[in-house]
């Protein structure tokens, strides 16, 4: 079997020789270990609109999002939830439908659920590193971005003049993944350097991130994405390269997290 270094090596002889369009495709499926959507598990009212951003991760741990003109989209369960071509699904009905997704041969899938105007209290948009989330009670708008350069997260308020603000996740190191619980009242970040996940309670009408009690928490080797459940009871953590998965607790009262066994 070709290693990694042997597959690059034939890729550069193949486009010298004119050739690697012929394989160019097969030999990048290989160097696919997973592909994830974001954001994880989203609840949203009926008749609103959630647009999902596919991810996929190479055998060397960079992630990157996927163009939709190579990927797939579905929903098993139309009469709840219909997908388009580009991944914006669209809440028809209460109830939950699985909404899955394929990019050469590599599958994934995320649980949507839909509930009444009322009982919802965010909408969520983005990818992984970047958040968009609205209040759907006060209407309010903020971004969360995760800039692993300088350890820290980068929020703003869409429709007002403050600047955008900077919260350092140090000691921690290599901010990359971001999920916000059901309730939008917090947020957890996993840093793939140090190997933890940072949890912040979200302050809407100050825009400002408070770490949460207890915080940052460890995480087992090689963390690599972060989905909170849609009750808002607890998280999971994935790992790379393989598809162990660890599982935590949140406390409603707190966002803090404790491990389960």
């Amino acid at each position: 079997m070709f290693k990694f270094k042997q597959l690059v090596q034939v890729l550069s002889v193949l486009s010298i020789l004119g050739l690697s369009s012929c394989i160019s495709s097969a030999v990048s499926n290989l160097f696919i270990t997973g592909v994830k959507l974001t954001p994880a598990n989203p609840t949203i009212a009926v008749a609103a609109t959630q647009q999902f951003v596919l991810t996929a991760t190479y055998v060397d741990g960079q992630t990157s999002n996927v163009t939709t003109n190579d990927s797939t989209y579905a929903s098993d369960n139309k009469a709840v939830v219909t997908v388009n071509a580009k991944g914006l699904a669209t809440a028809v009905a209460v109830g939950t439908a699985n909404v899955s997704a394929s990019y050469h041969g590599n599958n994934t899938k995320t649980l949507l659920t839909v509930t009444a105007a009322t009982n919802v209290a965010i909408a969520v948009q983005g990818d992984s590193r970047v958040l968009h989330v609205t209040n759907l009670r006060t209407g309010q708008h903020m971004i969360f971005a995760a800039n692993g350069l300088a350890d820290s997260l980068m929020i703003s308020r869409d429709g007002e003049t403050m600047a955008a603000t900077e919260v350092s996740v140090l000691p921690e190191n290599g901010p990359g993944w971001l999920a916000i619980d059901p309730s939008g009242h917090y947020l957890y970040v996993v840093n793939h350097t140090s190997q933890s996940i940072s949890a912040f309670s979200i302050n809407w009408k100050t825009g400002e991130l408070n770490p949460v009690v207890a915080s940052p928490s460890p995480a087992p080797t090689k963390p690599s994405s972060v989905e909170v459940n849609p009750d808002g009871t607890g998280l999971s953590v994935a790992h790379f390269p393989d598809s162990t998965v660890s599982n935590f607790r949140i406390d409603p009262a707190t966002g803090a997290l404790t491990p389960e066994p």
